[in-house]
């Protein structure tokens, strides 16, 4: 998408867990903006790690804003829509004026990491919401929502997926243009970057299967039904009308999301096959 503008940081060059020389690595490289889009995402693991999960989501994204100020780079850091979630009553779009009320720890290490990443003197901070796109391989367990609904598809009938949060699943490609679009009208401050609209992560599935030509109806269920270690927000719907103000457009739906990522996959697959 960036080609050779962009430097890639392996793990190995880029170790959150030693956040000084993170920001050795960023000023030695010297470039003019830093995607930050690194993060421990075990939501549930957060609960019972939350001093590891702090270490790189915050502690680790205030040394890269300390380099970013030390080279004048401005930091980009992807946020989340678990940020909000925990008003069991909201039931309108957040808006990036709104103040924060994470639902768990993960979110409140996210939060912790959106006030390091404000201590850059140009910083864009861009809150998103249930990143999605295809493996190289095909669908991995475990590795995003849809790819897991694909996998269990494969052997399960009886799938039942929580129907009572709702959000606003995003596909990568989707949200890299839009912060690419933000970042070419050098906006800066908060802004949410996900898909249009917003569904429930039933009707998501649904969807998805549709769309893959598979005759699956999966169960809706409450999430007292799927208990979890972490808590999930009900409702962590974020307003786009900012990004839309400042850009002149929105995200594609969420439907064309998943038309996308299913499109990528089969091309993908077509691909190998080819090469088999």
């Amino acid at each position: 998408m960036l080609g050779d503008v962009a430097v890639p940081l392996r793990r190995s060059e880029a170790d959150f867990s030693r956040p000084l020389a993170l920001e050795e690595v960023i000023v030695r490289t010297k470039p003019r903006t830093v995607i930050n889009c690194a993060a421990w995402t075990a939501v549930d693991a957060a609960e019972e790690s939350p001093q590891d999960c702090h270490h790189v989501n915050a502690d680790a994204v205030f040394h890269i804003a300390k380099a970013c100020n030390e080279i004048e780079a401005t930091l980009v850091q992807v946020s989340t829509d678990y940020v909000f979630g925990g008003d069991p009553e909201r039931v309108d779009p957040y808006t990036e004026t709104d103040t924060p009320c994470p639902a768990n720890r993960y979110g409140v290490t996210k939060l912790a990491g959106e006030k390091a990443a404000a201590t850059a003197k140009q910083h864009l901070i861009t809150r998103t919401c249930g990143l999605y796109s295809p493996s190289k391989g095909g669908p991995v367990r475990g590795k995003n929502f849809a790819d897991t609904m694909l996998v269990l598809s494969r052997t399960r009938n009886d799938l039942r997926v929580v129907n009572d949060q709702l959000c606003t699943p995003s596909f990568v490609p989707h949200v890299a243009n839009g912060i690419l679009d933000l970042l070419g009208i050098e906006a800066r401050g908060i802004y949410h970057v996900v898909n249009n609209g917003f569904t429930s992560w039933h009707s998501f599935a649904s969807e998805l299967f549709g769309q893959a030509g598979k005759d699956l109806r999966p169960k809706g269920i409450p999430t007292d039904d799927y208990p979890t270690v972490a808590p999930r927000p009900r409702f962590s719907v974020l307003s786009t009308k900012k990004f839309a103000t400042s850009t002149g457009h929105h995200l594609p739906h969420w439907k064309k999301g998943i038309s996308a990522y299913i499109e990528m996959m089969q091309a993908a697959s077509t691909q190998k096959e080819r090469f088999a």
